[in-house]
């Protein structure tokens, strides 16, 4: 074998198709997720006028500005109540529309929490390239590329293939003498004064080589999400994984009233202390307890790591999903998302997603050119591999024709 021979001709050959044919749908997915990593930042960034507070005052309590969203808006039912989680932050409601309302289905609003005045509403329903709607049409293209169920299937699968591209690249850039440091240094080294085509390719190496482990790390995370119910099910078969629980509560009696908001919220902090309430639930048809979903210090869900569901009259904790309860197997579960999204380690874990998301254009964009520049070389060598073959082929037949030759002579 030759020494530039490559030892898994194979694997490159699986390498390079995975990237031409593939390689759009690996860099728009990876261009998603990264502005997605920062969700709301850029949603902020795009409507400014609704994420910021202009007021200054005391906070209203949820229960002022659930009404306030009811009847002097006229928005509709309330479901979720996404209290300010800092300084000049707004309230943020989602609401099913009122039957009087143009907008249909589910709504988000968006209320200053001083005069509980209304800075804007958009729906949940429609997609747009709006700047209202920017944001969850990226979500829905990331998740499904907008097809609903086939496109998460499609998803799905791509990402296994996407996986399975890093791994291959992996494999072939591992250093046949890996034991030897002058080895590593190579697969990382860069000759700036070569020509374009070698820039890219070590550019393509080396940079593949470095974020290999979080691209790994995201597309396993990712397409696991696509199928989390059959995941959900073999993690069951090995950790009790609970559902979310549907609890039935007692109507209230005529003397019984059923607790504020106010009044509930005191008591899910009383039995959570040092946690703040990140959203709060509100049952549906009586079917459930009013969910508080709660954030503490070192939490990697952006919504908290602890759910607490409430009896809307009583106050006491019907169920709960936290740290102290979940089994091996919820806690499985519980890590794929923030894994997937880089908030499991904080803002560095954030900044390196949303490298591994720029990072797929960056391969497959150098990866690309080089095997465009290559191909004139490459079929080349296929001629002169093929012309050789042919040449070897004819010698033994002319020597086995000359040797007839001279027996006849003879």
């Amino acid at each position: 074998m030759r020494r530039d021979a490559r030892p898994h001709p194979r694997l490159a050959t699986l390498h390079r198709w995975l990237g031409v044919g593939l390689g759009l749908w690996f860099a728009l997915v990876g261009l998603t997720g990264a502005l997605l990593v920062w969700r709301d930042d850029v949603d902020a960034l795009l409507n400014p006028v609704w994420f910021h507070a202009r007021s200054t005052g005391p906070t209203l309590d949820a229960d002022q500005v659930a009404e306030m969203a009811r009847l002097r808006h006229a928005l509709g039912r309330v479901e979720r109540i996404r209290p300010p989680a800092e300084p000049g932050a707004v309230y943020r409601l989602q609401l099913r529309a009122a039957p009087s309302r143009v907008e249909a289905g589910r709504l988000e609003a968006f209320i200053e929490p001083a005069s509980g005045d209304l800075l804007g509403v958009r729906s949940l329903e429609g997609l747009s390239l709006a700047p209202a709607h920017a944001m969850r049409v990226l979500y829905e293209f990331h998740r499904n590329i907008l097809l609903g169920e086939p496109g998460s299937n499609f998803v799905g699968i791509a990402g296994f293939l996407l996986m399975g591209s890093a791994i291959t690249g992996a494999v072939l850039a591992w250093p046949r003498q890996w034991r030897r440091l002058a080895r590593w240094r190579a697969l990382f080294a860069v000759s700036w004064r070569a020509n374009v085509t070698r820039v890219l390719f070590d550019l393509h190496r080396a940079g593949g080589s470095l974020i290999a482990l979080v691209l790994l790390l995201t597309t396993a995370t990712g397409a696991t999400l696509v199928y989390l119910n059959y995941v959900r099910d073999v993690v069951g078969r090995v950790s009790r994984v609970e559902p979310i629980p549907v609890l039935p509560f007692r109507p209230a009696k005529e003397d019984e009233e059923p607790l504020t908001l106010a009044q509930l919220s005191a008591r899910v902090m009383a039995a959570f202390p040092g946690q703040r309430i990140a959203e709060i639930r509100l049952p549906d048809r009586g079917l459930t307890g009013v969910l508080f979903q709660l954030r503490g210090t070192g939490d990697v869900h952006a919504l908290g790591d602890t759910i607490a569901w409430l009896h809307p009259v009583s106050g006491e904790v019907l169920a709960e999903r936290s740290g102290r309860t979940r089994s091996a197997g919820e806690s499985f579960m519980h890590w794929l998302l923030p894994l997937h999204v880089g908030s499991a380690f904080g803002t560095p874990g954030l900044v390196l997603m949303c490298a591994a998301g720029i990072a797929p254009l960056l391969l497959v964009g150098s990866g690309l050119w080089v095997w465009w520049r290559k191909q004139p070389g490459e079929r080349l060598a296929r001629e002169r591999a093929a012309s050789r073959t042919s040449a070897s082929a004819k010698r033994p037949a002319q020597g086995d024709r000359s040797t007839a030759t001279g027996r006849q002579k003879s």
